[in-house]
């Protein structure tokens, strides 16, 4: 649905109710709010103060059954006029626009939900805002986590470009920090050396930064990582143990067998037996 589609649907759906010449001028106002530049903003602020039209809005939008995700120049504008209003029933709209964007992985969708709310509470003159800010933060974080997680544990839908602009709009999320950067780029196989040039560091430059922010040697926090993976597939993944084996740089079966009995004690085999009730946790 388009923009004109959306606004000339709300205009008529507002005919014969008494928000109708309300509903008139926030489409005509919707129709010139550009969406990148802020100052077009100031008609949307004003419209919204009509709490009791904004209630109406709000639920006309959600029984038209479309995914409210602003990533459109129509629904963004609408979310943007939904912000500005001071009602829990309108922020409701809000909270659910960027919880169906989570849910269904719409990662431009939550990035402008961000953005928008950066403009519209920049000087957090809208408490009803604070909530919103809490849940996007939640977000944000669970997703980076995932992103800076060990690849056996599945990555996230977003990617560190989306992470770098989630900084411009979250004042409480970093994502550009040594740490972040070193957890972003230590793949299964890498060596310190290729760990380094991948963070755009001299070795030994990286390698004091390393000891200083992790407290021990990269080689040591390598083959930790290493001994972690082996396990996690080991335990919770019905992979063959040849494409563990595979999968973890050894060339051939025995060998991988030897690195299990000298690190934990036990054949490769031997492990998953003693832990068959795991091997479901995915």
């Amino acid at each position: 649905m388009g923009n004109n589609e959306l606004y000339d649907r709300l205009e008529y759906d507002a005919m014969k109710t008494e928000w109708q010449s309300w509903m008139v001028d926030t489409a005509q106002a919707l129709r010139h709010t550009d969406i990148h530049r802020f100052g077009t903003w100031a008609e949307l602020e004003r419209l919204s103060k009509n709490i009791p039209a904004m209630r109406w809005l709000v639920g006309r939008l959600g029984s038209y059954g479309i995914n409210p995700s602003p990533v459109s120049p129509a629904k963004a504008t609408l979310y943007v006029l939904a912000c500005y209003c001071p009602d829990n029933r309108v922020l409701g709209y809000v909270v659910d626009t960027l919880m169906l964007c989570y849910r269904t992985s719409d990662s431009k969708g939550m990035l402008m939900c961000a953005r928008i709310h950066s403009v519209v509470n920049k000087n957090e003159e809208y408490p009803h805002l604070n909530g919103l800010y809490n849940i996007m933060m939640g977000f944000f974080l669970k997703e980076f986590a995932r992103f800076l997680g060990p690849e056996w544990q599945g990555g996230s839908f977003m990617t560190g470009d989306d992470f770098r602009e989630a900084e411009r709009y979250l004042p409480d999320f970093k994502a550009s920090g040594f740490r972040e950067m070193v957890l972003a780029r230590a793949t299964g196989q890498i060596t310190g050396e290729e760990l380094a040039k991948r963070c755009h560091m001299s070795n030994t430059a990286f390698r004091a930064h390393f000891k200083d922010t992790f407290g021990m040697p990269v080689s040591g926090w390598l083959r930790e990582r290493k001994k972690e993976r082996i396990m996690h597939f080991l335990l919770h993944t019905d992979l063959p143990i040849s494409k563990i084996s595979e999968h973890s740089g050894f060339r051939n079966d025995s060998t991988f067998s030897e690195y299990c009995r000298r690190n934990f004690g036990s054949a490769p085999s031997e492990i998953r037996k003693r832990h068959t009730p795991d091997r479901n946790m995915k």
